[in-house]
């Protein structure tokens, strides 16, 4: 019995497929005639995803700015609830530097931040303007409020048309901690 014989073949000589022989592959023409049907529906998309994507755009930004101006009215809240800042009398005037630097800080335009309306009022049965003046427990609310024109205006990343808003608003109701006007009787019962 005889062994079959191999044959290695050098790595350079591969074998070379033949090219297939016979009638031509038909082209298809449908394809040019589609090119301009896709700049049509790509045209008709774009006119409604756009739009669509700028008003979600301008609705995040609207989101984002009502959390800064809730945060700032907390913020002034928190001043004057305290009855003090820093050793200074907490004033509805030291309330609203503390607001409008909060509103700077977080970055809103300079014009939104000297636009913007701050109050505090006086929600107690007691009489007082200035917080450094409250009873303990006295509620109180801080409102931040940017109205509409230059203001909102500039809060707006693209056209202010898409959101219909034409004011922000964001209160912030507290109680009063002021233990300034707290009296302690220093004698003892006994």
């Amino acid at each position: 019995m005889q062994k079959p014989s191999v044959r290695i073949r050098p790595d350079n000589q591969h074998e070379q497929p033949s090219a297939a022989v016979g009638p031509a592959a038909p082209r298809n023409h449908r394809g040019r005639g589609r090119r301009g049907v896709v700049a049509v529906e790509a045209a008709l998309v774009l006119t409604v995803v756009v739009p669509l994507m700028l008003g979600v755009w301008q609705v995040g930004r609207m989101v984002e700015v009502s959390r800064i101006l809730q945060d700032a009215a907390n913020t002034g809240a928190r001043i004057a609830a305290g009855g003090n800042s820093c050793g200074t009398p907490a004033t509805v005037a030291v309330v609203q530097a503390a607001v409008q630097n909060y509103l700077t800080a977080a970055g809103l335009p300079s014009a939104a931040v000297s636009g913007a309306q701050i109050s505090v009022t006086n929600l107690s049965t007691d009489i007082w303007t200035d917080p450094c003046n409250a009873l303990p427990l006295d509620p109180f609310s801080v409102t931040v409020t940017i109205p509409s024109g230059t203001a909102l205006n500039s809060l707006f990343w693209g056209p202010s048309f898409i959101t219909g808003i034409n004011q922000l608003s964001a209160p912030a109701t507290w109680l009063s901690a002021n233990d300034a006007k707290v009296v302690v009787n220093t004698t003892l019962p006994y």
